[in-house]
């Protein structure tokens, strides 16, 4: 388990602290915290968080090693779980527990996440919070961490902006795996999306000690527009997507159709070959030309020369094509 204390200075920024337990009289002092705690086993994060005397429902959520509660707001406490862009091809995706408690943010999370790093890198002094309080904390981690989601989507919308541009030079370039692939990822994205909006329509009904709307309801105000954006930025990669898919379900289409066009002339040409074989295959004696000495090749003869002639007719109407 990896467990890092952060405070936030007056200038809003970031100060690594030394301490390394929990306690309950954080929420009595004027000290704004943040406690980062990775891949925790139960049994380290239950010895953890018992000094700051949970509810035990808010407890329980905490110490799931899987998604069970997505938000839980009490009068002390406030509790979320949001997923990340990461994990589209596992089946248990990551996502971050967010505890909210008075002055202190904890998050937890099972997996190394490069957006809680580069939160810990730009807050050092280069990107100052809008003030120096954890629910300026809170905003920053849930722009952050939606942002990387919606930095995901465009990098899959440039993916299929590149195969839609190769398969106008070859349509056969289109690969309906790596088409599939990107149908998955933008799934997923889509689905981490949702949960984020989710998060960010639930925080405007908020007023208790851990988080108060009425407090910060501009910045979180336009968290919920900036989401309103993502969503419209994921509709229009999904858009692209599909428009793969079509375009590749079309290529399929045009090569069945052109298969069954040739076998389709091939059955035209043979047709008369047939009738005659078919005519002349018949047990009787008088049939025409049964007593030509030639008459064999003569037959064999009208048959090619049926046979060619309706290919010549077939390609003059253009079914070659």
């Amino acid at each position: 388990m990896q467990f890092r204390v952060f405070g936030i200075s007056d200038n809003s920024t970031l100060v690594t602290l030394a301490e390394t337990k929990l306690s309950a009289s954080w929420q009595e002092d004027e000290i704004n915290r943040w406690i980062d705690i990775e891949a925790p086993k139960p049994q380290e994060l239950e010895a953890l968080l018992t000094p700051l005397k949970l509810r035990p429902e808010v407890l329980k959520a905490c110490l799931q090693t899987e998604r069970t509660t997505r938000m839980l707001s009490q009068a002390t406490a406030m509790y979320m779980e949001v997923p990340t862009h990461l994990g589209w091809d596992e089946p248990e995706k990551p996502y971050v527990s967010f505890l909210c408690l008075q002055t202190t943010i904890i998050t937890i999370h099972h997996d190394k996440l490069h957006t809680i790093e580069d939160v810990i890198r730009d807050l050092d002094g280069d990107v100052p919070l809008y003030a120096n309080n954890s629910s300026a904390l809170l905003y920053y981690l849930l722009v952050e961490i939606g942002k990387q989601n919606v930095d995901a989507v465009l990098q899959v919308r440039q993916e299929a902006e590149l195969m839609d541009q190769a398969s106008h030079e070859n349509l056969d370039s289109l690969d309906p795996e790596k088409i599939s692939t990107l149908r998955r990822r933008i799934s997923h994205h889509d689905s981490v999306h949702d949960d984020h909006a989710y998060c960010a329509a639930v925080l405007q009904t908020i007023e208790s000690a851990a988080f108060r709307f009425s407090e910060q309801s501009r910045f979180f105000g336009d968290m919920l527009q900036l989401s309103k954006v993502s969503g419209q930025i994921i509709a229009g990669a999904a858009a692209r997507v599909d428009s793969l898919q079509r375009d590749y379900e079309s290529v399929v289409q045009n090569r069945v159709d052109s298969r069954l066009q040739f076998l389709t002339i091939i059955s035209a040409v043979f047709l008369p070959l047939t009738l005659i074989s078919g005519i002349y295959g018949m047990n009787f004696d008088d049939l025409p030309g049964m007593g030509v000495k030639s008459g064999y090749l003569i037959v064999i003869a009208i048959m090619l020369a049926t046979a060619l002639f309706t290919a010549i007719f077939f390609y003059i109407r253009g079914w070659f094509e």
